[in-house]
């Protein structure tokens, strides 16, 4: 079975506190057409080859996820990724990877004639991992257990890679800093009644700026061209929503890396 686990981004994050040891969010997530690709396939015992990223296994979220299927359900898969989310970008590539493997591991429990609920799983193994199994347009609360389905939007969006930025060390800093939380509960979805992309924010830029500059770079040259670049997740990534063709040389021309995505309904998509 092979499958396309789409990128998000986030429109708006704020952060609104913490709860057992973790915290806690309300943002507003859309999928976008890249993603990475999965072969998934029953086999003896668990396995997961990544192509295209480097990453140890206690670290690899579709391999905690398989290990979870395999102990939940008695099913061992082997899979393949080919990964073409930039890794530390804050666009959800380790969690794409866990929803794809569950997504298809419930097809493959389906056809087995088991039932299945593996949003459980999900829910443990990481906070966006339940969001990204459906994706689409989406506000996710509290530590990723609330979803709340939105109407999916047709955009195009220009994505600068800023370089990687540590989640846990992004969400550390946050502390450090002393940043305030959100105590406005309808700012996230505002930013999409309001559909300005000069609404868009992102509690999570500032400290993801103390720990990566290309960051903070990024943003004052996107201000200089007249256009609003927002970060999505943790960083390093920064995106500017339906941006004029000619805005990549802006960007470019200071040497960094540059892609355009598109919208999608969907969070997991059955290729073949």
């Amino acid at each position: 079975m092979k499958a396309k686990a789409y990128a998000k981004l986030n429109l708006s994050l704020y952060i609104t506190g913490a709860r057992g040891g973790m915290h806690t969010l309300d943002s507003v997530m859309h999928s976008v057409d890249l993603g990475d690709v999965l072969t998934v396939e029953e086999a003896d015992s668990v396995s997961v080859i990544m192509h295209g990223a480097d990453c140890p296994e206690e670290r690899n979220t579709a391999y905690r996820a398989a290990i979870a299927v395999r102990d939940r359900y008695g099913l061992s898969l082997r899979t393949e990724i080919e990964k073409r989310i930039p890794s530390g970008g804050g666009m959800g590539g380790s969690s794409a990877d866990a929803a794809g493997v569950l997504y298809c591991a419930e097809r493959l429990l389906a056809e087995r004639g088991t039932p299945s609920d593996l949003s459980v799983i999900a829910a443990k193994i990481g906070s966006d991992v339940m969001y990204m199994m459906r994706g689409g347009c989406a506000r996710v609360m509290g530590t990723g257990e609330s979803i709340e389905r939105l109407s999916p939007l047709d955009f195009t969006a220009l994505v600068i890679d800023c370089g990687a930025v540590d989640t846990a060390e992004c969400y550390r800093m946050f502390d450090k800093l002393g940043l305030p939380v959100s105590n406005d509960g309808e700012a996230a979805v505002r930013v999409i009644e309001s559909g300005r992309a000069s609404a868009f924010a992102n509690d999570l830029y500032a400290p993801a700026c103390r720990l990566n500059g290309r960051l903070s770079e990024c943003g004052d040259i996107a201000a200089k061209c007249g256009l609003k670049a927002v970060m999505t997740g943790s960083g390093g990534c920064m995106f500017i929503l339906n941006a004029p063709p000619e805005s990549e040389e802006c960007f470019t021309e200071h040497g960094f890396r540059c892609f355009s995505v598109h919208s999608v309904p969907n969070g997991v998509k059955i290729i073949g």
